[in-house]
């Protein structure tokens, strides 16, 4: 007469079925559209994919690049660094979708189809690095110059180097030293990272209206009549569902920190 539930009445256990089933949903989405990272939490980071994060460099990538792509800090934080292996005369956006972040490094000339299919890869929620002036001229067109050029790459970079001008125009370069100066404290990619003293070489760039300006240069070589401060890293905002991230400079050439900064932040973000 005591072995089971008065008839008609329900267990505290069945009336939590509800709840619990609520919350795997809950889970199940918040994974699968990276609104939580379940990267580190057993069982569920194997569920969804952890979080490795897996990088292609379209173009020639620097020595210092490379290094900070195969250290041992990027082993241990799961970036697998898959080289320059894509050519951009053979890209489609079907080889693009297979790595969660792309960079753009060491080839100022691409040809119109692959400003086109980088583009739209980026509209459909891919994840570019711009550095330097890659991408910044197009095959058989001397006057040409700058990303809204062929295929409107400008639309998805949250910098502007040049337009289309009657001649061809000389890239210009603005600091090769100076103070380091991060901009946005509190954002993920400039996490841990100090003001530092600079070497290397920016690139003279402007900020578009979808652009967020993370870092930037206080030069200490304006006798040669450079800008007194040049950008270092600016950030897409608000742009479709994919995120850009472009660097003045070579970031194989200073803080490694800051570079693995970018690629795990990239991974989930949208817009």
């Amino acid at each position: 007469m005591y072995g089971g539930p008065i008839a008609g009445k329900t267990t505290h256990l069945e009336s939590s079925i509800p709840l619990i089933l609520i919350i795997i949903l809950a889970i199940f989405i918040a994974g699968n559209f990276g609104l939580v990272n379940f990267g580190d939490v057993p069982v569920l980071g194997s569920i969804f994919g952890g979080k490795s994060i897996k990088v292609t460099v379209i173009g020639k990538p620097t020595t210092g690049l490379i290094n900070h792509l195969t250290s041992k800090d990027a082993r241990d934080g799961q970036i697998w660094y898959a080289g320059n292996g894509l050519r951009q005369e053979l890209l489609t956006e079907g080889n693009l979708k297979q790595f969660d972040v792309v960079i753009l490094q060491g080839q100022p000339v691409c040809d119109r189809n692959a400003r086109k299919i980088i583009t739209n890869w980026v509209k459909g929620g891919g994840k570019l690095i711009v550095v330097g002036d890659a991408c910044t001229r197009v095959d058989g067109d001397p006057a040409a110059f700058g990303w809204d050029i062929g295929g409107l790459l400008g639309e998805v970079i949250p910098a502007k180097i040049g337009g289309v001008t009657s001649e061809k125009e000389p890239i210009k370069y603005g600091c090769s030293s100076g103070t380091y100066r991060i901009i946005e404290f509190g954002h993920p990619i400039t996490a841990g990272i100090k003001d530092y003293q600079f070497s290397g070489r920016t690139i003279e760039v402007y900020p578009t209206s979808n652009s967020k300006v993370l870092t930037a240069v206080d030069c200490s070589d304006t006798s040669r009549g450079n800008m007194p401060t040049t950008y270092g890293i600016l950030e897409s905002s608000g742009l479709f569902s994919g995120k850009t991230v472009y660097f003045s400079y070579d970031p194989g050439a200073t803080s490694a920190q800051l570079f693995l900064n970018t690629l795990k932040y990239m991974k989930n973000q949208k817009g």
